[in-house]
């Protein structure tokens, strides 16, 4: 019980200073082990944090982070907006079902919440204004909409999960498809309602010609979801070597295909993917230390005992971790959050009989609100610098959607089958 005071305390001050997550967590480990044994060797530190990296699954993070750098450079975005707009911009405040929809389409390729909310809101703020929607609404669409991105596979948070949980990549990113959908459809409902409110426009309906043609355009990139979890479900390769499929397909669509991916543009695509791998990588490898910690000192063991004797039931249970979860979301990204917390939340919920693949999918959409609340919402930050609006106007202006992640968990939470008869269906 010691051990955990300790590594609260050190852990809530180091994130108050804002001190980088990976320091925080090295330091926190270190204060820890020095409180538990008296001592400290560097050597060990090192080990564990090179062991943690030491993950044939791991590769596909850099992996999954080159393929959306290739696809964004190589056109992907704008052919998937034109689809959309052929799709469902004819209907009622069109245009906000078009962000949806391109974000779905996007999610099952980036896997990234951020970089969903800026290839769309990039192209389709500006739109939205024009047609005259407001910007608070246009800017809150697309920042939501964008936390659909790590739900639909292939999800890098959900890889996450499934490496410190040690739980089947392949399940949880199966499982992950349905609260995909939920929110999306929920989020369409609402931009319906919204835009028949406000009295927002439809767009012209496409001809048969125009409608093939922007399917043709867009069949090339959204072929690569089916190659990857195609791959994954039968077995053809893993997670990883789907991940460097992915890539093979990225780049020779964006070069040989459509021709919009340079040679010149090749090094900055391989800088930032680095760039973003190696945050990712650093978190984790701080993290591997901190779990090697805690599982000496008996934090998750403590942790256990403590949740057990407050709450004896699954929907009980699930509904505390979410309320800390949405507490965390506000202080970590969702990367931090889940290799910090898994070790001290599974065990319990693995007690009380919770599957940890449907743990992990709540897990990762309840921190999908922390991209759009400060003061570490992400999404907000990106998309308040495209439109050119205030952090705090914006943050208002997401609360409905906020509402609506809210909704889904708890349909989740009583209804856990809604998620778990997509990895019954496709045992893997």
């Amino acid at each position: 019980m010691n051990a955990l005071l300790v590594f609260l305390i050190v852990l809530v001050i180091l994130l108050m200073l804002r001190v980088p997550i990976f320091v925080t967590l090295g330091l926190s480990s270190v204060i820890v082990w020095i409180y538990v044994l008296g001592s400290f060797n560097p050597e060990l530190l090192m080990l564990h944090m090179f062991v943690g990296l030491d993950s044939f699954t791991l590769m596909a993070i850099p992996l999954f982070m080159l393929t959306g750098e290739l696809m964004n450079s190589g056109g992907v975005s704008r052919r998937l907006v034109d689809f959309s707009l052929s799709v469902v911009g004819w209907i009622r405040g069109g245009l906000g079902f078009v962000v949806i929809l391109t974000c779905m389409f996007l999610a099952a390729i980036l896997g990234s919440s951020s970089a969903c909310s800026a290839m769309v809101g990039i192209i389709l703020i500006p739109a939205m204004v024009n047609r005259g929607y407001k910007l608070d609404f246009a800017s809150a669409l697309v920042a939501s909409s964008g936390g659909i991105g790590p739900l639909i596979p292939p999800s890098v948070p959900l890889l996450i999960y499934a490496v410190t949980a040690s739980q089947s990549v392949a399940q949880l990113f199966v499982a992950g498809y349905a609260p995909g959908i939920f929110i999306a459809f929920a989020f369409m409902v609402y931009t319906y309602i919204y835009a028949r409110k406000n009295n927002y426009p439809a767009e012209t309906k496409p001809t048969v010609k125009i409608f093939f043609k922007s399917l043709f355009s867009a069949l090339i990139p959204l072929f690569l979801p089916v190659i990857i979890m195609g791959g994954i479900l039968s077995g053809v390769f893993t997670a990883t070597e789907s991940a460097a499929v992915a890539v093979f397909y990225s780049f020779i669509v964006g070069f040989f295909v459509y021709r919009e991916l340079k040679l010149k543009d090749i090094f900055t695509v391989f800088l930032r993917a680095a760039q973003t791998t190696g945050m990712m990588l650093v978190v984790l490898s701080c993290a591997s230390f901190l779990a090697f910690v805690m599982t000496f000192a008996r934090i998750p063991q403590t942790m256990t005992t403590i949740l057990l004797e407050v709450t004896s039931t699954p929907v009980a249970y699930l509904l505390l971790v979410n309320v800390f979860l949405i507490f965390v979301g506000m202080f970590l990204d969702a990367v931090s959050a889940i290799v910090i917390l898994v070790p001290v939340f599974l065990p319990a919920a693995i007690t009380l009989g919770i599957d940890p693949v449907f743990f992990g999918v709540i897990m990762v959409v309840n921190l999908m609100i922390g991209v759009l609340t400060p003061p570490v919402g992400m999404n907000l930050f990106v998309t308040s610098s495209i439109a050119k609006i205030d952090i705090l106007r914006l943050s208002k202006a997401v609360m409905p959607f906020i509402a609506i992640y809210f909704a889904v968990i708890l349909f989740m939470i009583f209804f856990p089958a809604t998620v778990m008869f997509l990895p019954v269906l496709f045992p893997c």
